[in-house]
């Protein structure tokens, strides 16, 4: 995946160095572009592995796009960069048979392209990331200036199983949720109230795997009412595996805010249920099942800026949720980011 070793980094004393908590696209996008611009900069996440909710669930003999399920490009700068993940090989066009269900009635949705990673979601990051340091397993558990005005970082790493710290950062990019954010950034962040308005919606990953191949006429549809906000065959996907059925099944953001704390085997009992009423496939004894929660996973509420910034104190809050969400939004609220990190020392 392209991360560096700590013993082969340069020498980055006379380089203003940049901690980029998340690695997920806005802090992959971040670092990039800071990079380029000869920061140092280091990528902290608590996960195994890069992407964030671009994230493949590795199951036996399926997989499961069981995060963002594909994404746009509007804008031209993004739309660029997806040509080039294009031309690597790390994402594809997916024209999937999509629909929308809504009163009992099956639309076709003639959106725009939809784009998802080569050959699993977690490929575009994986792209992304090659040649950036980044730090896995490391889960911050607090900030603190130094007398300097240097930013120490105090963390767990769940490999260690110890507290430890990095010190000597000239400025943080923070791309957590809000809800995670408020509680790394000071109060004295000067868009900390903006911050705290933010809010992102739950949801339930239902994953289902089968041994055989179906063909329901679909690829994809949204529901409209229901518990189940949609579902997606996952192998219509450009480069997965074509010879098993991978069914991917979200919930509706305000069923799932209202029932995040309800027993998993309930949730999963309910969103299977409708699921075989939708489907009219027998899911009584599946080959394989789980079910995934995702505390933040869409925008519920967004102060709608690219990213919030508190240039006296060098720190920058960011991520999706900044835009209103979506993959894109994620991309151009690191862009934002990079951007005023590089003014701050210009």
């Amino acid at each position: 995946m392209g991360l560096k070793a700590r013993d082969s980094m340069p020498d980055t004393t006379k380089m203003k160095r940049v901690a980029v908590i998340g690695a997920g696209l806005s802090g992959l996008i971040a670092a990039r572009d800071l990079t380029a611009k000869g920061f140092s900069v280091t990528l902290f996440d608590k996960s195994r592995g890069v992407g964030g909710r671009l994230s493949t669930r590795y199951a036996e003999a399926y997989e499961f796009d069981h995060g963002a399920q594909y994404f746009t490009t509007r804008d031209e700068a993004f739309a660029s960069l997806v040509k080039t993940a294009e031309s690597a090989g790390a994402v594809a066009p997916w024209p999937g048979r999509a629909f929308y269900l809504k009163t009992g009635l099956l639309t076709a949705d003639t959106g725009g392209a939809r784009w998802v990673g080569t050959p699993r979601m977690n490929s575009f990051a994986k792209y992304l990331a090659n040649g950036l340091d980044i730090a896995l397993h490391h889960r911050i558990k607090k900030l603190q200036k130094s007398s300097d005005g240097t930013w120490s970082l105090f963390f767990e790493s769940t490999e260690k199983g110890k507290i430890q710290d990095r010190s000597g950062y000239h400025a943080i990019i923070c791309t957590a949720p809000p809800a995670q954010a408020t509680a790394l950034l000071p109060q004295s962040f000067s868009e900390y109230a903006t911050l705290s308005e933010a809010r992102m919606d739950a949801c339930f990953a239902l994953m289902i795997g089968l041994d055989k191949v179906v063909d329901l006429g679909w690829d994809s549809f949204r529901v409209s009412d229901l518990p189940v906000a949609w579902l997606a065959m996952n192998a219509s996907k450009p480069g997965r595996d074509k010879t098993k059925t991978t069914l991917m099944v979200h919930s509706d953001p305000g069923w799932s805010n209202e029932n995040v704390e309800t027993d998993r085997a309930e949730i999963q009992s309910i969103m299977t249920d409708i699921t075989t009423a939708l489907t009219r496939l027998d899911l009584s004894d599946p080959a394989y099942v789980t079910l995934h929660r995702w505390l933040y996973a869409s925008v519920n509420q967004s102060p709608e800026r690219p990213c919030l910034v508190d240039g006296s104190q060098n720190l920058v809050a960011c991520g999706d949720w900044c835009l209103g969400g979506r993959v894109e939004g994620a991309a151009l609220s690191g862009k934002a980011a990079a951007k005023a990190v590089t003014e701050m020392f210009s």
